[in-house]
């Protein structure tokens, strides 16, 4: 801690409540001790200076620039047009990318109902070809020629040759 007769300390120190705070010079202790007469509650070497309360300043942690120091971000080096033209080429991709969904979701399910059209006529087409081959199977032909008088043997007679 420096001493009361140091001079003024560059780099000031917060004591409690805020306030900065600097070291008084011995010429200060003098003046203060004919003007004060007992001493005050503060007289531990210290002085205020200044306001308790900060300025915008002083939280600023960067060191400031000036407006030609300061670099350019890619939204201001861009035009408007240029960014009108991006925007409306994002927003036709985005629109047809919507419209390719909505085509592909369709087609699915165009796509699922043909599945179970052919499904369903695959099986109505082995129903119907299951009664074919009942009406005309060899039982069913033996019984209906049995029933026009026609007789099964055993030899069927002597092979014919086609010359």
């Amino acid at each position: 801690m420096p001493s009361p007769s140091d001079g003024p300390s560059s780099d000031p120190a917060p004591r409690g409540g805020g306030a900065v705070f600097w070291s008084r010079g011995a010429a200060d202790d003098a003046a203060r001790a004919s003007a004060a007469g007992p001493h005050s509650a503060n007289d531990s070497g210290w002085e205020r200076h200044g306001t308790a309360l900060r300025e915008w300043d002083d939280l600023d942690s960067t060191a400031r620039r000036s407006s030609s120091d300061r670099t350019d971000t890619v939204l201001q080096g861009v035009s408007t047009g240029r960014f009108a033209l991006v925007l409306l080429l994002v927003a036709g991709v985005f629109t047809l990318y919507v419209g390719h969904v909505h085509a592909t979701t369709d087609l699915y399910t165009q796509l699922q109902q043909a599945r179970t059209t052919n499904q369903q006529l695959h099986l109505k087409h082995n129903r119907l070809e299951g009664a074919y081959d009942r009406r005309t199977g060899p039982s069913v032909i033996y019984e209906r020629a049995r029933a026009l008088g026609l007789r099964e043997s055993v030899t069927y007679g002597p092979p014919v040759h086609v010359e």
